[in-house]
C-alpha cells in the first residue's frame, strides 16, 4: 500500500515556524519548520534528530493564506520517524514525520480553514 492510500489527510506545502515546549528527551536547542502540513500531522525539517515515538507539545504559527495576521495553534504530536539528510544545511539536517495526537476542536478548525486557503 502506498503513502497516498494510507494517508487520511491531504498535505499542503507550507513553511511554518514551529515551537516545541521543552521536555524529557527534547533537545534544548531544537528548531523545527514545516515542510508540509495536514489536519492530522506534519513533515518537519529539524536541526536535531528526534527518536521515533517521542511525544512533543508544539505551537505552529500560521502565516499567509487569507490570514490578515499570524495565528497560532497548539498540538500534541508523536514522532513517527526521523532521518538524516546529510547534504542539507545544519538547521535542516533531519526530516521528521509527526502525527498529531491531540488538537483542540477550535485549533483544528482554524488549521483546516487556513489549509483551505493555501
Amino acid at each position: 500500500m502506498g503513502d497516498d492510500e494510507k494517508r487520511q489527510h491531504h498535505r499542503f506545502m507550507a513553511l511554518l515556524e514551529v515551537r516545541a515546549l521543552p521536555g524529557d528527551r527534547i533537545p534544548a536547542d531544537l528548531r523545527l519548520a514545516t515542510l508540509d502540513i495536514a489536519a492530522g500531522g506534519a513533515r518537519c525539517a529539524s536541526n536535531r534528530p528526534l527518536d521515533a515515538g517521542l511525544p512533543l507539545k508544539l505551537t505552529f504559527t500560521l502565516v499567509g493564506g487569507d490570514l490578515r495576521k499570524p495565528a497560532t495553534i497548539d498540538v500534541e504530536a508523536i514522532v513517527l520517524r526521523c532521518f538524516e539528510k546529510p547534504a542539507s544545511i545544519e538547521s535542516r539536517r533531519y526530516e521528521a514525520a509527526l502525527r498529531f495526537t491531540r488538537i483542540e476542536a477550535e485549533d483544528k478548525q482554524r488549521l483546516m480553514r487556513y489549509l483551505n486557503t493555501l
